[in-house]
């Protein structure tokens, strides 16, 4: 893909859900890296933002130091308050911070080109603004549902993000399972756009650095990671069902708040939330394989940066992942003994799964740009 040098006449909102590092969650990170490498391309990006939920909201020159500091980026952060008890709360404050950036940006609102909302950040401005891009990520309120609190919440969801996918002007899809997601739920397939995640170029090893760090790997001391949060849908309950099967015990290194847990015959070492980059990639460097166990995805970014330094993935098929691998990388989501027989094929070497190809901010950048600027009308 030839991608356009030239800096477009383009000014955008770009509404955030919050920023990394001083929101932690796949979708932040995205958003700071996509208003960082959208920038250069850009006549201006006003950014609009909020703190981690009930806290502090980091200052403009906090944000725009971490984006390196570019001279066409406004910044403007408003605080996420969420005090509700009743189901349903989390959703109504996302609502409110929409409004909350609609009301604060007032009748500036004409003077950008497009809008690019993350999340339900743009949901105010769906029928104020006549281009209005929405990326709902993994959409997980519309995958499987594995328990009924889990049902009961996603319920709570779908038709607010139904309202985002049926009017905004794009909607944006990570691709795989995602899009056939959006067209069921009325999205029209015309105004779907296929925009994968990515990661930063600098997380990825070249083919001689990734060859020389499987030389060194053995079967015999094959150390596995899991990253995340500490949320149902990331599936520990499924690798811990499947471990206690394993007769041979293997190393698990945890990034991520997890919690201790008797792993009987396993060796299972903690290190707790990274939120340095540096030391996230040194962490996983010393690691051979990446598993991702999880019941509902978009397209992880945890994927993208363990693959990016040579590890090889084993992943339930959910949501997006199937777009970064493939094959014999992919378990069946849910399933504790899928994740097992994968777990002792790979230990036994009978399998090697392959990864597809990465995408980084600077091509996902170029995408979007081009489409927030490929068609003036509406």
């Amino acid at each position: 893909m030839q991608l356009q040098k030239e800096k477009r006449k383009l000014r955008v909102l770009f509404l955030a859900d919050g920023l990394a590092p001083f929101v932690l969650g796949g979708m932040q990170q995205h958003s700071t890296q996509l208003v960082k490498h959208m920038a250069p391309l850009v006549e201006s990006i006003t950014l609009m933002h909020c703190g981690v939920l009930n806290g502090d909201v980091p200052t403009s020159d906090e944000v725009l130091a971490e984006l390196g500091n570019p001279d066409n980026v406004e910044v403007l952060g408003l605080p996420f308050t969420d005090r509700g008890l009743f189901p349903g709360h989390y959703i109504r404050a996302s609502l409110r911070v929409s409004r909350s950036f609609y009301e604060a940006i007032g009748d500036r609102l004409s003077n950008y080109d497009a809008v690019y909302a993350q999340g339900l950040m743009g949901d105010a401005f769906l029928d104020q603004h006549p281009k209005v891009m929405v990326n709902l990520h993994g959409l997980e309120m519309f995958q499987p549902s594995f328990s009924w609190r889990e049902r009961l919440g996603k319920q709570l969801m779908k038709g607010v993000f139904r309202r985002q996918i049926r009017k905004a002007w794009r909607v944006v899809s990570l691709g795989g399972q995602l899009t056939d997601i959006l067209v069921e739920q009325g999205a029209i397939r015309e105004n779907i756009v296929v925009i994968p995640n990515a990661i930063e170029s600098k997380w990825i090893l070249s083919q001689e650095e990734i060859e020389a760090k499987a030389a060194k790997r053995s079967a015999d001391s094959i150390k596995f990671v899991m990253v995340g949060r500490n949320e149902y849908r990331k599936g520990l309950h499924i690798l811990q069902a499947a471990m206690r099967s394993l007769e041979q015990p293997i190393e698990l290194h945890m990034i991520g708040d997890w919690p201790r847990w008797d792993a009987g015959i396993h060796c299972i070492v903690h290190h707790g939330v990274i939120r340095d980059k540096q030391k996230l990639m040194a962490t996983l460097d010393e690691c051979d394989v990446l598993l991702l166990p999880s019941l509902s995805e978009g397209m992880p970014t945890v994927v993208l940066e363990a693959a990016g330094r040579g590890l090889k993935v084993l992943t339930a098929d959910v949501g997006a992942v199937s777009e970064i691998v493939g094959g014999q990388s992919l378990v069946r989501g849910g399933d504790a003994l899928s994740m097992r027989m994968a777990l002792l094929s790979l230990i036994d070497g009978i399998i090697d799964p392959e990864l597809g190809r990465l995408f980084t901010f600077h091509e996902v950048a170029h995408r979007t740009t081009h489409q927030l600027d490929c068609s003036k009308e509406v």
